[in-house]
């Protein structure tokens, strides 16, 4: 796993990201990996990536440095412009990838989402997956069916059907419900309830975080733009939009933005540990119904009471329990959030590195602390973007002995 945060004022943006990387599906975390490139070397502008280092088998840095060897001293207006001509390359060279490829990243999500539904059985039924026969994967498969084909699409596949999909991948999901082990397997129904899963705008089995920040020609002040990226098919790339913040004269004056993991960012952010917020929450909202209902029982017992009861079980429960979350969320942003980020209003360009390499230190910590692996950890990476030094290393760590290495400087800009 990683962290990374942008801390973004009019002044320039301050971006920070640890070096911790887990080896494939295996329980090994090293802590050399990096997360922070330049997207151009002649314009201030910087991507960042988060989850899987790899878009299906191609490493981000090896994506990243070909689209930056063709951008060369090209530019662009604004940093979203950047995105888009980057998410435009990701097209041109074919999802850096060939059919059989792309065909074999689909039958291992395939096999993750049979293992998701395997799995919800004996959660919710109480049937152990060696026990679970063929009617009961199918029951599963015609609830998930139903389900996702209501659920929102990715905008790529609005127009890509179910029929486009069975032409270009039935036979590998075919092949692979022969290999389940389950006899007469109804192929038809998995690979269509695949498909809805698939396209779904929720499902994101595998995906790398991708964030653009810097400044395009036009912009005085720094934009971040985030995209998820999950997989290309059969000439589709399934991504979608996430967080967005540009500073600007009318609108945010600073902004703190934690991806990955965020909890503890969100935590000084906020002033509350976001999972004991939503245990607060579920208290609240288990109370308030457990009163009424006891309100209610004690009216019904008595026939003059009667219509106050009815009236009381009439009440819109929901919309006080929003009402209460909703007042809440206000003084934690009144007495937490904004007198922190009136006061990165007013950083400079060192303070604001100091703040970003301090929130993922102190994940760091927080997951040395606690049991399981340290999915944050390492040298952290800093650097500072500013409209008029440009892209700033402050920390950096090298594979190699910069002092050893000169002739790599001298041809960086070759």
């Amino acid at each position: 796993m990683t962290a990374i945060v942008a801390v973004l004022n009019k002044h320039a943006v301050a971006i920070a990201a640890d070096s911790a990387v887990t080896m494939g599906n295996t329980h090994k975390v090293v802590n050399s990996a990096n997360k922070i490139f330049t997207l151009s070397k002649y314009h201030p502008v910087a991507i960042m990536t988060y989850s899987s280092a790899a878009f299906m088998g191609t490493p981000w840095d090896i994506i990243i440095k070909e689209y930056r060897k063709q951008l060369r001293d090209t530019s662009y207006q604004t940093v979203k412009e950047y995105r888009d001509d980057f998410m435009t390359y990701l097209y041109k060279r074919g999802f850096f990838c060939d059919e059989r490829t792309q065909k074999a990243f689909i039958v291992s999500i395939l096999d993750f989402f049979y293992g998701l539904c395997r799995g919800e059985i004996e959660r919710n039924r109480g049937i152990a997956i060696k026990d679970q026969s063929k009617d009961d994967i199918e029951e599963k498969l015609a609830e998930c069916l139903n389900n996702n084909k209501t659920a929102e699409k990715c905008q790529e596949f609005e127009s890509y059907s179910y029929e486009d999909f069975k032409k270009y991948a039935y036979e590998e999901v075919k092949s692979y419900a022969g290999n389940l082990g389950v006899v007469d397997l109804n192929v038809e129904l998995l690979n269509e309830s695949f498909f809805y899963y698939l396209t779904a705008k929720f499902s994101k089995p595998f995906y790398t975080g991708l964030v653009f920040v810097g400044y395009g020609e036009s912009e005085i002040y720094p934009a971040l733009y985030s995209v998820d990226i999950v997989l290309g098919m059969d000439g589709h790339l399934k991504y979608s939009e996430g967080e967005n913040s540009v500073i600007s004269e009318h609108g945010s004056e600073a902004v703190i933005v934690p991806f990955a993991q965020t909890d503890v960012t969100q935590t000084i952010i906020r002033g509350i540990n976001p999972s004991f917020q939503d245990i607060i929450y579920n208290v609240i909202d288990k109370s308030i119904k457990s009163y009424s209902d006891a309100i209610t029982n004690i009216l019904d017992g008595d026939p003059a009471t009667s219509e106050v009861s009815a009236a009381v079980k009439g009440l819109d429960k929901d919309s006080i329990i929003k009402d209460i979350t909703t007042q809440i969320n206000r003084e934690m942003f009144s007495c937490y959030s904004k007198p922190l980020i009136d006061t990165v209003v007013l950083l400079d360009k060192e303070d604001m590195a100091n703040m970003a390499e301090s929130f993922i230190s102190l994940t760091s910590l927080v997951r040395r602390m606690q049991p399981g692996e340290e999915t944050v950890g390492g040298p952290v990476d800093v650097a500072v973007i500013s409209k008029g030094d440009g892209f700033v290393w402050i920390n950096r760590k090298h594979y190699f002995k910069p002092e050893l290495n000169a002739s790599f400087f001298s041809n960086y800009f070759k």
